[in-house]
């Protein structure tokens, strides 16, 4: 099978998945504080350390390959997320919207694209006894983050419709970012440790900017559910021996 078909096998799990996301919001449509969505953001949270600990960079760094691409992947990815929040605060700066609302679409939004580029590469370019948990992983995490994007949209004004169409197309977003992996592992796959650190240093940013938002809110990760997300890795690869 081509490193490209894969990649987009890869964008379409991850399309898929955050669109069952979406598609559940009906179903907890009374969930509509900040309050109940921090249910569903401490575990993404969780699952996006996880990856990045246990497939998209961890396993790298501790075989010692790769050093320079590795961190270029994680600053330049998590560059990309910082420059997006930074550019919606500042056009958000007059909180026509709420500043706190805005700002995590804006962010589930964006770090899509990194993150389906590290879904499409881990597919093409690694074992699959190594992609599989990783994409097992990436699904989880999508519906619950199909799931917050579309409720919060719904908080922003939208109607069910089009707040459900959101999520579909932030799911259309990763695996444009798949796709495009395929096509620059394709020339080198040399590039495979870049691209996944980029993915990586995406969630970390995103991550570490979720978690200043909700402190400077007077919010507190949810223990539980953020360590449940970070064992979605190690337990998927312990059951798959």
């Amino acid at each position: 099978m081509s490193i490209l078909l894969l990649a987009f096998i890869g964008g379409i799990v991850s399309a898929v998945s955050t669109s069952v996301g979406s598609l559940l919001a009906p179903l907890f449509s009374k969930f509509e504080t900040l309050r109940k969505y921090h249910m569903s953001m401490d575990f993404a949270l969780g699952v996006m350390l996880s990856a990045v600990a246990f497939s998209l960079v961890g396993p790298e760094l501790m075989k010692g390959h790769h050093l320079k691409l590795i961190f270029s992947g994680l600053v330049s990815g998590g560059l990309f997320i910082l420059f997006t929040h930074k550019l919606i605060s500042y056009f958000n700066r007059d909180e026509k919207y709420n500043s706190y609302k805005t700002l995590l679409v804006a962010a589930l939004i964006f770090h899509n694209l990194p993150e389906g580029m590290g879904a499409g590469a881990s597919l093409a370019g690694m074992n699959l006894n190594e992609a599989i948990p990783l994409q097992m992983a990436i699904s989880i995490q999508n519906v619950a983050e199909g799931l917050l994007l579309t409720m919060l949209l719904q908080g922003l004004g939208l109607s069910l419709f089009w707040s459900v169409l959101g999520g579909i197309i932030s799911g259309l977003i990763e695996m444009s970012g798949a796709v495009f992996a395929g096509f620059l592992l394709q020339d080198t796959v040399t590039l495979l440790p870049f691209l996944l650190a980029l993915a990586g240093g995406a969630m970390m940013m995103s991550v570490l900017l979720e978690v200043h938002e909700s402190i400077s809110l007077g919010k507190h990760l949810k223990a539980k559910d953020f360590l449940g997300g970070m064992l979605v890795i190690p337990l998927t690869n312990f059951l798959m021996g």
